[in-house]
């Protein structure tokens, strides 16, 4: 007869598929989509596509300093840029995840009949379900210093480049060789592997790209006041591929209506990429979305000898507080204008990377 207590033993054995879910059993993330083989060659390709970006930047901007003050057209049409800061670290991370599920599905039932008489029929139902999901994250993050140079390589050898190389077999001699190298036009003097968007442009010759676009609000001839400051761009490239298995096994009989089992596994692996490129006033556009950043100068603190506290009789009789020069709330003066430097109110939050959400 069939018992509970066998169906409490079915389950038992369900229950044992998610045995390996531990964190004594781990499972590395670069065995996904990259390697752990790949990684430094990949790393050193992000490394080389930003320091080429960097570079092609600051000798436009150089380039377009020399004309804008008396041909803002053509500096703008010839020399667009991203200002960057050469004092702030750039940034970029890779994160790596695995994630695997396995289990009982829905469709696992067994159903046992057991004939009482010619009249009724005892069936028993159990469906036990059972899944483990095990989640593996990686996240490196670099620092890399936006003044960054190009370093040459001499050696012309053939074949695959050494890790150890620079990015380039010899030194860009000006702005249009280096943009060239940034366009691949001399494929053989690369060192590294090229990351290529939409299988066609370099991925430096790409941020170029966006950087004259991003530079459309504030380098073309307008008023000052009408100028929206490119402060930060950020890139996020995001790879997730999946792949399972499913298995169904049935059996019918004169006492199993029926006996059926299904099991899945599936594996998914997620690939993400982050770049971060700070202009000057990159802290302030951080601290602008908490409204902690202000362009007005500031106001010396309340009750200081640059900023002294008058109190004059209300016409109630109470004192009231004024202060001086017609600040406004908080006595700071209003109007700053568009060249007035910025400054921070409070601290800007920093936070750490955090795992992407499971998919």
């Amino acid at each position: 007869m069939w018992t509970f207590g066998r169906a409490a033993a079915s389950i038992g054995v369900c229950l044992a598929m998610g045995g390996c879910t531990s964190l004594y059993h781990i499972h590395d993330p670069q065995t996904g989509v990259i390697t752990a083989g790949e990684l430094p060659y990949f790393l050193k390709s992000i490394r080389c596509e930003v320091v080429t970006f960097y570079q092609i930047e600051r000798e436009r901007r150089k380039e377009y300093l020399k004309i804008y003050k008396t041909r803002p057209e053509e500096a703008f049409d010839r020399y667009a840029h991203f200002d960057i800061d050469p004092f702030l670290y750039g940034t970029f991370f890779l994160e790596l995840k695995v994630t695997d599920t396995g289990g009982l599905g829905s469709g696992t039932a067994f159903d046992y009949k057991r004939v009482l008489s010619a009249t009724s029929t005892e069936l028993t139902h159990v469906g036990p379900t059972a899944s483990a999901q095990d989640t593996y994250d990686l996240i490196w993050s670099f620092l890399m210093k936006q003044n960054a140079q190009l370093a040459s390589d001499t050696t012309a050898a053939p074949g695959p480049a050494p890790y150890e190389r620079g990015c380039y077999r010899g030194t860009p001699a000006d702005l249009i060789e280096l943009e060239a190298l940034a366009e691949n036009k001399y494929p053989d003097r690369a060192a590294y592997k090229r990351i290529i968007v939409d299988a066609s442009k370099p991925l430096a010759a790409w941020l170029r790209d966006n950087a004259i676009l991003i530079a459309a609000n504030n380098l073309t001839p307008a008023m000052p006041s009408e100028s929206a400051e490119p402060a930060q761009m950020t890139y996020t490239f995001s790879v997730q591929v999946t792949g399972g298995v499913e298995a169904k096994y049935s059996l019918t009989s004169s006492r199993w209506t029926p006996a059926a089992v299904h099991a899945s596994a599936s594996g998914q692996q997620f690939s993400n990429l982050g770049i971060y490129i700070n202009g000057p006033n990159a802290v302030l556009a951080n601290g602008a979305k908490s409204g902690s950043a202000g362009y007005a100068p500031k106001t010396p603190p309340l009750g200081s000898k640059d900023n002294p506290i008058f109190t004059a009789p209300s016409p109630g009789g109470e004192k009231s507080q004024e202060f001086p020069g017609g600040a406004g709330a908080g006595g700071r003066r209003t109007g700053g204008g568009p060249r007035t430097n910025g400054f921070i109110v409070a601290p800007v939050p920093v936070f750490p990377p955090s795992p992407t959400p499971t998919q």
